[in-house]
């Protein structure tokens, strides 16, 4: 190991950063004063300040649209080649950042009846490594592609959007597929139908279908005798959506 950046501040158990740092490639050290992150990538650096952006990029797919850890804060890269080690420290200045955080709801599990004390408490145990598994999982789920692509950051933060716009949806859309030149592909890929796609345009394209919530001002007359409403097409682009960071995944 040559560089290690150091964590100084999470919000998150050391389990559960260990696991999802290990899921974008990176292992959990002990720093010198604090956790530290390495990789074999960051070995290749030849300097502290690029090491500190690859860094930097793990960070803003922790507290970027993700909202995974808020509480992410990077401290000194330490250079392990030079005996005693050296630390770098680096000074950035952030902007006031303001989220907001929608709860997910849980549902309790009771144990069943009549467990000895032994079986109770394993059950418990078994119980709380499904939960964690769980939580990690959705962790992932958004970690992953926010790391390794710009498109999919933005795609996650359009997803939380409440009441999304027909322009919200449709951006989401254009995200993923990429460029029109690659429509044939991509619906290929993701198993969307040219008749799903034509009615989820006439919805958010055409107010004839949707009102003033279209992205138009143009009436015209729809493209399917069936158009999407508005909550068809919020759903259909939900699934494409989460389909589509999925194949961003490691396998």
């Amino acid at each position: 190991m040559k560089w290690a950046i150091e964590i100084q501040k999470t919000g998150l158990e050391k389990r559960n950063l260990s696991d999802l740092l290990f899921g974008l490639g990176f292992k959990l050290v002990e720093g010198i004063e604090y956790p530290a992150l390495a990789s074999p990538e960051i070995d290749t650096c030849s300097t502290a300040e690029a090491a500190f952006e690859k860094a930097k990029a793990v960070r803003d797919a922790f507290k970027g649209p993700t909202q995974i850890d808020p509480d992410f804060v990077l401290g000194s890269v330490i250079d392990y080649s030079t005996n005693p080690p050296r630390r770098h420290a680096f000074l950035e200045l952030e902007s006031c950042i303001i989220t907001t955080a929608v709860g997910t709801p849980t549902i309790s599990i009771s144990p069943p009846k009549g467990l000895s004390s032994t079986e109770l408490e394993q059950w418990k145990a078994d119980h709380d490594e499904r939960q964690y598994q769980a939580e990690l999982e959705r962790q992932r789920s958004k970690l992953e592609p926010a790391y390794l692509s710009l498109r999919a950051s933005k795609v996650i933060k359009l997803l939380t959007v409440n009441k999304p716009t027909a322009e919200t949806l449709y951006k989401i859309y254009e995200l993923a597929e990429g460029h029109p030149n690659n429509r044939t592909n991509f619906h290929h890929q993701f198993d969307i139908s040219q008749n799903q796609f034509n009615r989820f345009r006439d919805a958010v394209h055409n107010p004839s279908v949707t009102g003033d919530w279209a992205r138009h001002a143009y009436h015209g007359k729809p493209r399917t005798s069936n158009p999407m409403t508005k909550c068809e097409a919020e759903t259909f682009i939900r699934e494409i959506a989460t389909k589509w960071l999925q194949s961003f995944r490691r396998p």
